[in-house]
């Protein structure tokens, strides 16, 4: 041992630097450690059986963990580098990512949340494409990192198993209560959808602000997560979303979605938060053109919504203009705006459209080109000619960026406007 009191691992070649985390119980500790010869930094995981007196099921889960870790590459899933065996116990050597784990006290909005769920499915799908698949069977806060770039990665592969089926009665359930799905808990068939139901519930405990280890705190007598009683913990969340999160926690896997790949593509296009309760303006009727309102929710930063590229009418648009203000009588085309004015309006008008009813779809992206706002309402055209609105108000300024902002607007899922606007503090 050094001064330090950390081991000295040099005869291997590793020079630890500090402690990253230990699970005294299960004689697990890791270490930060840098390689002598190539200085690059490690991660290096040390099972203390000699000396905690922990069993043999854990440490097979080591051997079990490097088998796992030897076929993937992947650049969320940090690589196995080398493993050794000392007199203080057995080590494994691991890719090291600057990030933290969920378990670490942050709070998480529903935008950054989505994120890491789709991120993470990401992952599951690279897990599943496998043959045969690999099933992580331990995904909770703990083992999943994320960095300040908000890029995620999964840990920890001590439980999984390539394949699904039956466990033996006879075996050991591993994972974690609370996060293992009931097939899991009650030793049945593990499928790829038992990753999902532990997903979900981690997703919950950050839109929560659960701690993982109260999670039993938002489950019912059955086990079942108590979504009645949740929704009183939840930040406000769009219906869609939630109904997402029922599904992925589905106690019968066969009634949650398939795989990775299924839940990812339903929940892409999700709008997390819930559209703002706008009041309608209502618009005369002028020169028999026909005025429709399209009403701008604020949607999720970074993740647009998904358009159906069909059309059953092709849009076949003359001359498009947008004019921008922020008095609706007014015919002035504003090209900078404060962020101090309450309301923002983009007046679309379109000539040479065929007659019809359309969905139109606008959308705002801030000065850094996040998508900060969007919505959709049907529309209808008078004398081959559309007029549309959408409005914008300024909310929450501090999450948003001055600049170059960009409006577009869309008749069924095709571009058909799109302008600049200034927007100063």
């Amino acid at each position: 041992m050094t001064t330090n009191n950390f081991p000295d691992f040099t005869n291997y070649g590793y020079q630890v630097t500090r402690e990253l985390g230990h699970n005294r119980a299960g004689g697990r500790v890791t270490y930060l450690a840098t390689e002598i010869n190539s200085q690059r930094t490690v991660v290096v995981k040390q099972f203390q059986f000699s000396r905690t007196g922990a069993n043999w099921t854990e440490y097979n889960a080591y051997e079990k963990e490097i088998k796992v870790l030897k076929t993937l590459d992947y650049p969320n899933i940090p690589r196995y580098l080398d493993s050794f065996q000392t007199s203080g116990g057995f080590c494994m050597v691991q890719e090291y990512k600057n990030a933290s784990s969920l378990a670490d006290s942050r709070t998480w909005k529903p935008q950054q949340v989505k994120q890491i769920a789709l991120s993470v499915l990401e992952i599951l799908k690279y897990l599943q494409s496998r043959i045969p698949p690999v099933i992580h069977r331990d995904l909770k806060p703990d083992n999943i990192l994320v960095d300040d770039q908000m890029n995620v990665y999964l840990v920890d592969f001590g439980f999984a198993r390539s394949g699904g089926g039956e466990v033996t009665v006879s075996s050991v359930v591993k994972g974690t209560l609370g996060f293992m799905p009931p097939e899991q808990m009650f030793n049945r068939e593990i499928t790829i959808a038992s990753d999902l139901y532990s997903l979900g519930v981690t997703l919950i405990c950050l839109l929560s602000g659960t701690n993982a280890n109260d999670v039993g705190s938002l489950m019912d007598e059955t086990g079942r997560i108590n979504f009645q009683q949740l929704k009183k913990r939840l930040p406000p969340l769009n219906s869609a979303f939630l109904n997402w999160l029922e599904k992925m926690v589905n106690p019968n896997y066969k009634d949650r979605y398939e795989n990775a790949e299924t839940a990812f593509r339903a929940l892409v296009s999700l709008e997390v938060l819930p559209p703002w309760e706008m009041p309608k303006w209502v618009f005369p009727t002028v020169a028999g053109l026909t005025v429709s309102t399209v009403i701008v929710g604020i949607a999720v930063t970074g993740v647009l919504k998904l358009l159906n590229p069909a059309s059953e009418k092709q849009i076949s648009a003359g001359n498009s203009s947008v004019t921008i203000t922020t008095n609706p009588e007014s015919s002035e085309s504003l090209s900078q705006v404060p962020m101090s004015e309450k309301r923002v309006y983009f007046s679309v008008n379109l000539s040479k459209i065929k007659p019809g009813e359309y969905t139109g779809f606008c959308q705002l992206f801030d000065g850094v080109g996040a998508l900060v706002a969007m919505g959709e309402a049907p529309v209808k055209t008078a004398d081959n000619r559309l007029q549309a609105w959408c409005w914008y108000d300024f909310k929450n300024t501090e999450e948003v960026q001055p600049g170059d902002w960009k409006f577009k607007f869309y008749l069924q899922g095709e571009s058909v406007a799109e302008t600049s606007l200034n927007v100063t503090r």
